[in-house]
């Protein structure tokens, strides 16, 4: 309670009053100003001002109705309950105020005994709880709104634990994380479930299993739990279990709950159980990926049997283009992308003639001609998709027989013009072309490809890139031998 007020004897007399007075089983504090600037102090500098008893006439007539203003429209504080007592009520006529000003109350110095206090007081005070719980539990339905969006912005299950505990210690523990034992926990289907990111004292045990790291009476309560799921606070702890669909299991454990008011206890269920949603359209999505990759990867390997490539062509060219990606220090989303749209790169020779296609001679002039139809063949196929991975796969289908001097085909382009996908797709089918025997030529021996890839440094590939590649030579090779015609 702040009391503004010029007269020593009103501090001295409200403070005897509300000496032994509670509320909740709380103690009520009482502060003193006696001017509108020292009480626009005291209102900055206190973020837990629940009432103002409120003077009308200080150091200017009209000092507290001044100071009203200042605290709903300066400082937007709606929450604040304010009572205005005056002695001098021909100052301020209660009706006029009361019409003009956002107060709560307006109480005469005379009439405002110690029995009036106590019921304004009290009356005040529940009208300020009720308030701030609403504007917390509005605060944490956004806070939770917002913070799941930011877990799951990364796609990457690595990152994800870390991001529910984070997420979690602003909302609820934002004053002081540092004490705080919180644990997140994940189980792929028919598997443990394991520490991905903990707090406290989880803080250091990622990897270790649920069983391993919690105590007994908590790993007994998520095994009830079994498949359905559920959640419970019990000893002063919280625990929700939680299954999608798929199989896939998530665990939030957060000891010593005992400080959270009934409302984050509620919020916590709110976050805990968006979350778990949010854990279900993750794994939707990861379905649709893998679906998609399924997709592409036949369809690579339909077209490379066409040509009598082996299907194991595309998968080495799906995993050489990720390995270099990532070498160039690309982002992994980006990495990802050219993984999965990579085994496309030849798709448009579904439009090439076979006679031509499988020659086992040299090509003559017109049929190299309707060899490289392939790549705007390709393109054409893809380029109407606007999902991201089409979108990658036509670029590549397009761009990875572009030559960094500007002599490839089917455009002409030069340098960094060709896409960063076209040019690591040129460098690894060249690369993984020469190590495999074709139709129309043997394999060639690691020694001899370094050399001619060297050679071509700075005019078919992107000097840069080259040197990443062969600097890296082992990871590719391995890839070959991983994946053998």
């Amino acid at each position: 309670v702040l009391v503004v007020d010029d007269e020593e004897e009103i501090h001295t007399i409200t403070r005897l009053a509300l000496e032994s007075y509670t509320f909740e089983n709380r103690k009520v504090g009482v502060l003193s100003a006696f001017s509108r600037r020292e009480a626009e102090q005291v209102l900055e500098q206190e973020s837990d001002i629940a009432l103002v008893l409120l003077d009308v006439v200080m150091e200017e007539d009209d000092s507290g109705l001044h100071l009203v203003e200042y605290i709903r429209k300066i400082l937007d504080n709606q929450s604040v309950r304010i009572v205005l007592r005056t002695g001098q009520p021909g100052k301020a006529p209660e009706n006029e105020v009361i019409a003009s000003y956002d107060i709560n109350d307006y109480k005469t110095k005379p009439e405002f005994t110690v029995q009036k206090l106590f019921t304004t007081v009290t009356a005040c005070l529940r009208a300020y709880h009720n308030i701030e719980t609403i504007r917390r539990n509005a605060q944490g339905l956004e806070a939770i709104i917002r913070s799941s969006a930011l877990v799951f912005k990364n796609q990457s299950f690595g990152k994800l634990g870390e991001n529910v505990l984070a997420r979690l210690m602003e909302i609820f523990f934002s004053s002081d994380p540092s004490g705080v034992n919180a644990a997140f926990f994940m189980g792929m289907p028919n598997s443990s479930i394991i520490l991905m990111a903990g707090t406290g004292q989880y803080r250091d045990l990622q990897n270790q299993s649920l069983d391993e790291v919690l105590p007994d009476r908590v790993v007994e309560t998520v095994v009830r739990y079994g498949k359905q799921g559920g959640e419970s606070f019990q000893a002063g702890d919280y625990v929700g279990s939680f299954c999608s669909k798929e199989g896939f299991r998530s665990v939030l454990y957060l000891a010593g709950c005992d400080a959270l008011s009934r409302l984050d206890r509620k919020l916590l269920r709110t976050y805990a159980n968006n979350i778990a949603i949010s854990f279900d359209n993750i794994s939707l999505n990861r379905e649709i990926i893998n679906t998609q990759k399924e997709v592409i990867l036949t369809l690579g390997e339909i077209v490379e049997t066409r040509s009598q490539e082996t299907a194991h062509h595309v998968r080495r060219v799906a995993e050489m283009c990720y390995h270099l990606a990532r070498l160039c220090r690309l982002d992994e989303k980006d990495c990802d992308i050219i993984r999965l749209a990579s085994p496309m790169h030849d798709v448009g020779k579904i439009g090439i003639p076979e006679a031509v296609l499988n020659k086992p001679g040299k090509l003559t002039d017109s049929e190299f001609e309707k060899i490289k139809d392939h790549a705007r063949i390709g393109y054409d196929i893809l380029r109407k998709s606007n999902r991201p991975i089409m979108k990658a796969a036509s670029v590549i289908a397009f761009q990875h027989h572009e030559r960094w001097d500007g002599n490839g085909y089917p455009r002409g382009l030069a340098g960094e013009d060709i896409h960063i996908f076209g040019r690591i797709t040129s460098i690894v089918d060249v690369f993984d072309a020469l190590s495999h025997s074709r139709c129309y030529k043997d394999a060639w021996p690691v020694d001899r490809i370094v050399r001619h890839m060297e050679a071509e440094s700075g005019s078919h590939f992107d000097p840069a890139l080259i040197q990443i590649f062969l600097g890296n030579l082992a990871v590719f090779e391995q890839i070959n031998f991983q994946f053998p015609d």
